[in-house]
């Protein structure tokens, strides 16, 4: 009885086109589950030992969203300070988020319209 062999190529096709459609379909659930957002303000400590940002996001209820994050200087990862799902205490019209760091680095406020609604001091 002799023996046939089908010789395989190098590289396989099919299993190729597979593994683009399931990128494919990852990357469409992230853009369908990601919301919209913007990056409203980056500031850097004025001692220069971190960096603040703060995140809008637009959900479907059309409420902005806050996240503020930081980062140690020469570092690259961004670490989550605080999350607002809705802020509702003021007309829907004008939000005015912003951030600010204390004179010698260790406060970090949220102000919203002007006024300070929350901080977090650096140790």
């Amino acid at each position: 009885m002799k023996r046939t062999y089908k010789k395989r190529s190098l590289f396989d096709f099919r299993k190729l086109g597979q593994f683009v459609f399931t990128l494919f379909i990852i990357f469409i659930a992230y853009k369908i589950l990601t919301p919209p957002s913007d990056e409203t303000a980056r500031i850097v400590a004025p001692d220069g030992s971190k960096t603040a940002r703060l995140r809008t996001f637009y959900y479907y209820d059309n409420q902005p969203s806050y996240k503020i994050y930081y980062r140690d200087s020469g570092k690259k990862a961004w670490l989550n300070l605080l999350y607002l799902p809705a802020y509702t205490n003021g007309p829907s019209s004008g939000f005015n988020a912003d951030l600010e760091w204390s004179s010698d680095s260790t406060q970090l406020d949220f102000l919203m319209n002007g006024t300070s609604i929350w901080y977090h001091i650096f140790e």
